[in-house]
């Protein structure tokens, strides 16, 4: 299986002819021979199964030769702003990171020739590390680079989906036998401070949970509206207390699979894949000085950043690695705003697109609406919390798991909230430009701290008016474009966001 999909890859390859793509012009003709280099050695591969040294050899050579083209690729990346990297380096890094999972694929079965001249090929043993690495590999190749050029994106997830399988399994799909590996521990084996009922670990519904503030404006609930009356209240409004505002919608998920299997951690882990990288944020929220982002696979998060989190007692929960667990508790770590749903496409199955995105939005200053209505997942622990921004969307907010305390403000009283880059600025100023990005990376976050304001440095937030909720699992929130909103997680959570 692995050579037939290294022989895809060579086909997909030699028939690329994409002006942006990877030419000597567009990548120069060091790199591009480079690439083609290590094209022709994956060619030469003509076994699947390193049995003779020649093999052996011309594999480690190719995991030598595609890590460095990896490196050079991701330098290139990191070049550019992320949206204004040209489409050759995309591909580039795409080509190269399928290179190096295809060999280190190659270097994870251990054969033998029976007949000795490719007639009696047998697998003997599989090594999952080098194929729990090219997994991390095609990760990359999708968070960063989103698997670019032609047919390369289903060429990747057919890879995974091989790679997953036989990790799972402990053997080649096409190949007999192969004893199973071990099986690995289940989550619910390791948890601490989430509740476990029949085994299986609960989200939101932890032994330590964030307190609960007290609603004292809340926004109005409306239990499924038809698609008419959503339409009238985003262009004319039609809620009392909230015309064209914030409302909740009840019983619009209740139908989405990932209600029940994302609130148990093993199933969530199992459907992600254990193995799978995932790009999470450290820091309670993004405007600390601390912040910072990085990958791990979804297991380690779940495990580091999920169960752990809150633990103060002196059993770790852990039968492996409880001193990692224990140092990584004094950390927040979030699965923020990443498109988790076109990387792992099998959640996607667990839940819709609300009918409601489908509404037409009349015309606002500042709005253009995407081409397609964009998802984003939102996974983390309790006490995790998104800073008062805005967004350059309509947005419903799809609560699937666990329970978070939301604040909206107007766009109207942006003068009062204090926007990144408006310091210096008088308050006409400031409410002209507040929120719109134009003179600060943050022109869209606001630098109060919201339930716990300095007023002395922000006076006039205390004339803000506000609306709020406890949003609650199976609810939808609907942020109207340019609504300022502030998030913190009281509990475990897994929301999905749905900008139209």
């Amino acid at each position: 299986m692995i050579k037939t999909l290294a022989s895809k890859y060579t086909h997909i390859a030699s028939s690329n002819d994409s002006a942006l793509g990877i030419t000597p012009r567009n990548c120069g003709q060091g790199p591009f021979k480079a690439l083609e280099g290590a094209r022709a050695l994956l060619a030469s591969i003509d076994s699947p199964l390193p049995t003779t040294p020649s093999t052996n050899d011309r594999i480690h050579a190719l995991i030598y030769q595609a890590d460095a083209l990896v490196d050079y690729g991701r330098e290139m990346l990191h070049t550019y702003p992320y949206r204004e990297v040209p489409s050759c380096w995309r591909e580039f890094y795409t080509d190269a990171g399928i290179l190096k999972a295809l060999a280190l694929g190659f270097s994870a079965f251990r054969g033998r020739d029976e007949g000795g001249n490719g007639s009696g090929l047998e697998v003997v043993a599989v090594d999952a590390k080098p194929l729990k690495v090219a997994i991390a590999v095609c990760d990359n190749v999708l968070v960063m680079a989103g698997a670019s050029g032609e047919r390369r994106r289903d060429l990747v997830f057919e890879m995974i989906d091989y790679l997953e399988t036989v990790i799972e399994n402990g053997l080649d799909p096409k190949e007999d036998g192969v004893a199973p590996m071990a099986k690995r521990q289940k989550i619910s084996e390791a948890a601490t401070t989430a509740t476990v009922v029949d085994g299986q670990v609960k989200l939101g519904e932890e032994l330590v949970q964030e307190p609960i503030p007290e609603i004292r404006f809340p926004i109005p609930r409306i239990h499924l509206p038809t698609m008419e009356e959503f339409q009238q209240h985003v262009n004319v409004g039609g809620v009392e207390r909230a015309p064209g505002g914030p409302i909740i919608i009840t019983g619009g998920i209740d139908h989405w699979p990932a209600r029940e299997r994302w609130a148990d951690l093993d199933t969530l882990c199992r459907t992600a894949g254990p193995d799978r990288l995932v790009p999470i944020e450290i820091g309670s929220q993004y405007t600390d000085e601390q912040w910072t982002q990085k990958l791990v696979t979804m297991r380690e998060f779940i495990q580091s950043y999920i169960l752990c989190r809150g633990h103060s007692g002196t059993d770790d929960g852990y039968k492996h690695d409880g001193a990692k667990a224990k140092a990584a508790t004094a950390e927040i770590g979030y699965l923020a705003q990443h498109d988790l749903f076109a990387q792992i496409p099998r959640l996607r199955r667990d839940i819709d697109i609300p009918d409601y995105c489908m509404v037409g939005p009349n015309d606002q200053e500042g709005y253009s609406p995407p081409d397609d209505v964009l998802l984003n997942a939102w996974f983390g622990p309790r006490g995790t919390v998104s800073p008062m921004h805005t967004d350059p969307y309509h947005n419903l907010l799809a609560q699937v798991v666990g329970r978070k305390y939301i604040r909206l403000y107007a766009p109207k009283e942006t003068s009062k909230l204090y926007c990144y880059g408006n310091e210096s600025q008088d308050d006409a100023e400031g409410e002209r430009e507040g929120g719109d990005g134009s003179s600060s990376m943050l022109g869209n976050t606001s630098q109060v701290n919201v339930e716990k304001p300095d007023l002395e440095r922000h006076p006039r937030f205390a004339e803000a008016e506000y609306m709020e909720t406890i949003l609650a699992p199976g609810e939808l929130l609907y942020i109207p474009f340019q609504w300022w909103h502030y998030i913190r997680s009281l509990s475990t959570s897994f929301s999905v966001s749905f900008w139209f």
